[in-house]
Protein backbone atom coordinates (compact mmCIF):
# COMPACT_ATOMS: atom_id res chain seq x y z
CA UNK A 1 0.00 0.00 0.00
CA UNK A 2 2.76 2.40 0.80
CA UNK A 3 4.67 1.40 -2.20
CA UNK A 4 1.55 2.05 -4.10
CA UNK A 5 0.93 5.65 -2.01
CA UNK A 6 4.93 6.66 -3.18
CA UNK A 7 4.28 5.51 -6.72
CA UNK A 8 1.45 8.20 -7.42
CA UNK A 9 3.76 11.10 -5.87
CA UNK A 10 5.36 13.31 -9.01
CA UNK A 11 8.73 12.83 -8.43
CA UNK A 12 11.34 13.52 -11.45
CA UNK A 13 13.23 10.47 -11.69
CA UNK A 14 15.36 11.85 -14.20
CA UNK A 15 16.84 13.82 -10.81
CA UNK A 16 16.68 10.71 -8.56
CA UNK A 17 18.63 8.15 -10.79
CA UNK A 18 15.90 7.03 -11.88
CA UNK A 19 14.28 5.65 -8.89
CA UNK A 20 11.66 7.01 -6.87
CA UNK A 21 13.05 7.58 -3.14
CA UNK A 22 9.46 7.44 -1.65
CA UNK A 23 8.61 3.86 -2.85
CA UNK A 24 12.58 2.73 -2.03
CA UNK A 25 11.42 3.87 1.36
CA UNK A 26 8.33 2.09 1.21
CA UNK A 27 9.75 -1.06 0.42
CA UNK A 28 12.66 -1.06 3.63
CA UNK A 29 8.78 -0.42 5.53
CA UNK A 30 8.81 -3.93 7.91
CA UNK A 31 5.36 -3.75 9.65
CA UNK A 32 6.42 -6.82 11.78
CA UNK A 33 9.66 -5.62 12.43
CA UNK A 34 10.57 -9.19 13.48
CA UNK A 35 14.65 -9.25 12.95
CA UNK A 36 14.59 -6.29 15.35
CA UNK A 37 12.17 -8.00 17.85
CA UNK A 38 13.99 -11.09 17.42
CA UNK A 39 17.61 -9.07 18.46
CA UNK A 40 15.92 -7.61 21.59
CA UNK A 41 13.90 -11.02 22.39
CA UNK A 42 17.22 -13.08 21.88
CA UNK A 43 17.16 -17.16 21.72
CA UNK A 44 13.49 -19.02 22.64
CA UNK A 45 13.90 -20.82 26.06
CA UNK A 46 10.34 -22.40 26.21
CA UNK A 47 7.10 -22.67 23.63
CA UNK A 48 5.00 -21.63 26.95
CA UNK A 49 6.11 -19.35 29.95
CA UNK A 50 5.36 -22.21 32.53
CA UNK A 51 7.81 -24.23 31.08
CA UNK A 52 10.60 -20.75 31.12
CA UNK A 53 12.82 -21.83 33.79
CA UNK A 54 13.61 -17.92 34.23
CA UNK A 55 10.26 -17.92 35.97
CA UNK A 56 9.67 -21.42 37.51
CA UNK A 57 8.91 -21.79 41.30
CA UNK A 58 11.54 -21.05 43.37
CA UNK A 59 11.99 -22.40 46.94
CA UNK A 60 12.48 -20.89 50.06
CA UNK A 61 16.41 -19.99 51.26
CA UNK A 62 16.58 -18.84 54.81
CA UNK A 63 20.31 -18.46 54.63
CA UNK A 64 19.99 -15.93 52.05
CA UNK A 65 16.49 -14.44 52.54
CA UNK A 66 14.96 -15.65 49.53
CA UNK A 67 11.35 -15.87 49.93
CA UNK A 68 9.57 -19.18 48.03
CA UNK A 69 7.76 -17.60 44.33
CA UNK A 70 4.44 -19.58 45.88
CA UNK A 71 4.92 -21.67 48.97
CA UNK A 72 2.32 -24.25 48.47
CA UNK A 73 -1.11 -23.45 50.04
CA UNK A 74 0.40 -19.63 50.79
CA UNK A 75 -2.63 -17.53 49.05
CA UNK A 76 -5.22 -20.03 49.89
CA UNK A 77 -3.97 -19.53 53.61
CA UNK A 78 -3.93 -15.74 53.85
CA UNK A 79 -7.58 -16.06 52.25
CA UNK A 80 -8.58 -18.52 54.81
CA UNK A 81 -7.32 -16.26 57.49
CA UNK A 82 -9.99 -13.57 56.94
CA UNK A 83 -12.64 -16.31 56.19
CA UNK A 84 -13.13 -16.19 52.39
CA UNK A 85 -13.05 -20.04 50.72
CA UNK A 86 -10.46 -20.96 48.66
CA UNK A 87 -10.27 -19.87 44.97
CA UNK A 88 -11.25 -22.13 42.19
CA UNK A 89 -8.32 -24.31 40.91
CA UNK A 90 -6.96 -23.52 37.38
CA UNK A 91 -6.94 -26.19 34.98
Amino acid sequence: MCGFIGAQAQIDTDKTGGKNPLVELAMDIDVFAQPALDAIRGEKVADDWRDDPRVAPQPADPDTGQEASNAAGSFEAFLGAFGAPPPAAAS
